[in-house]
């Protein structure tokens, strides 16, 4: 058939549009067929070589992993047995710092976490020592998820658990409700840290109707800004039994106990003088612990009480430490209580109008109380002109005293005049078996009046003070009651030792006088001095240290996010810096 030329322009316009788009939507069509066979065969290749490559991976993991277990198996220390290895990774979690450099703002793993990624022999010992998992921080260091993994590894060992700061959100009081509550029958040691009012309410109330047969150490802190001021009420806890319960730290907050075995208590002075105890809430929970050994207060309970109040008999009273806050508004402590055995008191802070108060106290009580103290220690009290040798007379067992060097050395002066007396009388001084001396000598240098060279001997002659000290030291060694050691604690201790040996030399000329003497240099408030107030480096000390560390960290934290605020776009989070920086979560 003859072809026969047709001119486009000879087909109407429409037609001519009608075939063009025909035209490519068959070409289109084919055109996306093969794309999409081509993309198929792609994306399955790709597929393909994303499997054999994570095969590959693995396969070089597992070994790289079997080559460090040979590697590592070589190194000295996969030689040590694992109860060797538990007794290391134990003294690593109680030393480990916490919060420290740069991470800290990221909050690194917990010490035990990180021992467990080391390698497959240090997890395996690891997982299998219930006892490293045993410390809980909540809600700070571990959250909910962490705390179920850490009660499951620590299962069979008993708890050492820190709840805080605790602020008053309803997901945390679920968690301590429906998580830990059931494991309070494990809880050794348990700290309370709240951060106002309400939320101790809160945290006391959780655990007022609980049993915790293992609990031994308890410790109560209200640390934050209470705005309410007032007395915070007492509140019963534990109602249900803590039989082992002996040792029980609180901030100036009346918590009772069902259990009569308590034998250590302290009060401290947080929440501060606009939250003092109430006279009631004080005596009632000194009367539910008649087995006290040790008593420290610090805090501020109120002078009126609208119910008139017996003294609570303490006989096994040994240790008693009374700061002069407790004391500074007018309440006769001696009143409250009453202590005929103790062994140590411990008066810190005191004015001279409530020391000359309890001195009197002490000379009535004669022979009644008091006949066996041993340890007189006198921590930055103000002694007044008043005293007198009824106050010797009454303490005759003193064989430890400790003495902040005033200006005027009141007590010092009483007792060198009384050993003067006793040396012309040919009688012993009325404390025989004084010892030990400690000078506390930080108050030295301002008011001694004269220059103290730069090797600590003095420029002149030596100031009333130590010629005091020195007058004694001989009068001691002449009725044959020498001192066995006088000891000397401060910054300037080692200064105010060389005055103190520099003078003796001068008195030999004229008569033989020794004393073994012993310069402990260190800060005010170190724990050399503060050993002297009655502090111990304990658990609740480590609680203490802990709760402070938090604080600051929590604060740095704060000041940085605020500071950092105004740079960081509006959908900035924290967890991606996390990520970025390979911070494991």
């Amino acid at each position: 058939m003859e072809h026969i030329p047709v001119q486009l322009s000879a087909i109407p316009h429409p037609a001519v549009q009608s075939m063009a788009l025909c035209y490519l939507n068959d070409q289109g069509a084919t055109c996306d067929k093969k794309l999409e066979d081509e993309l198929e065969q792609l994306t399955s290749q790709i597929s393909g070589l994303q499997a054999s490559h994570d095969e590959l991976v693995r396969d070089m993991r597992n070994l790289q992993a079997r080559a460090a277990r040979i590697q590592n198996a070589n190194a000295p220390i996969a030689r040590l047995p694992p109860d060797i290895l538990v007794m290391v990774f134990e003294e690593c979690r109680h030393m480990n710092p916490q919060w420290t450099g740069v991470l800290s703002l990221l909050r690194q793993l917990p010490v035990q976490v990180r021992l467990s990624h080391v390698c497959s022999q240090w997890r395996a010992v690891a997982l299998s020592t219930p006892s490293l998992w045993s410390s809980i921080h909540f809600p700070f260091e571990l959250k909910e998820e962490s705390l179920h993994e850490y009660l499951r590894r620590s299962e069979g060992s008993l708890l050492q658990v820190y709840l805080g700061p605790w602020a008053k959100y309803s997901n945390l009081e679920h968690t301590l409700t429906t998580v830990l509550m059931p494991h309070v029958c494990r809880f050794q040691e348990l700290v309370l840290d709240a951060v106002s009012r309400e939320t101790l309410s809160a945290l006391l109330l959780a655990f007022r109707d609980a049993a915790a047969p293992a609990l031994r150490r308890l410790k109560v802190m209200c640390r934050g800004t209470i705005i309410t001021h007032g007395p915070l009420p007492a509140v019963n806890i534990f109602t249900r039994g803590a039989p082992l319960l002996t040792d029980v730290r609180l901030d100036n907050v009346p918590v009772i106990f069902p259990n009569l075995g308590v034998e250590m208590l302290s009060f401290s002075f947080y929440p501060g003088p606009q939250f003092p105890m109430l006279r009631s809430g004080f005596h009632q929970v000194l009367s539910a612990c008649p087995s006290l050994k040790t008593l420290h207060l610090r805090g501020f309970v109120e002078l009126v009480s609208q119910i008139p109040i017996l003294p609570i008999h303490l006989p096994t009273l040994r240790e008693l430490v009374v700061n002069g806050r407790i004391l500074a508004n007018g309440l006769r402590l001696f009143d409250l209580i009453s202590a005929p055995n103790l062994d140590t008191l411990v008066l810190e802070d005191v004015k001279a109008h409530t020391l000359a108060s309890i001195h009197k106290f002490i000379a009535r009580s004669h022979p009644h109380a008091f006949q066996s103290l041993t340890q007189l220690r006198y921590v930055r009290c103000e002694f007044g002109p008043d005293l007198d040798v009824h106050l010797l007379r009454a303490l005759p067992s003193v064989a430890e005293l400790v003495l902040s060097v005033d200006k005027h050395m009141h007590l010092i002066r009483l007792l060198v005049n009384s050993d003067k007396q006793a040396g012309m009388c040919g009688c012993p001084p009325m404390w025989p078996d004084l010892r030990t001396v400690t000078l506390h000598t930080q108050g030295y240098a301002a008011h001694a009046g004269h220059a103290v060279g730069t090797p600590g001997v003095p420029v002149n002659e030596p100031s009333p003070t130590m010629h005091l000290l020195q007058e004694w030291v001989a009068y001691r060694n002449a009725l044959g009651r020498p001192l066995a050691l006088l000891r000397f604690k401060g910054p300037n201790a080692g200064p105010f030792s060389s005055e103190f040996h520099w003078g003796l030399s001068l008195n030999q000329v004229k008569q033989y006088v020794t004393v073994p003497t012993e310069a402990i240099c260190c800060a005010a408030s170190s724990m050399g001095v503060l050993a002297d107030c009655g502090y111990v480096e304990d658990w609740a000390a480590d609680a203490e240290a802990y709760s402070n560390q938090l604080r600051q960290f929590l604060a740095q934290v704060s000041l940085v996010r605020h500071q950092i605020a105004p740079v960081l776009p509006p959908n900035f989070n924290i967890q991606h810096l996390r990520r970025r920086i390979g911070v494991p979560t």
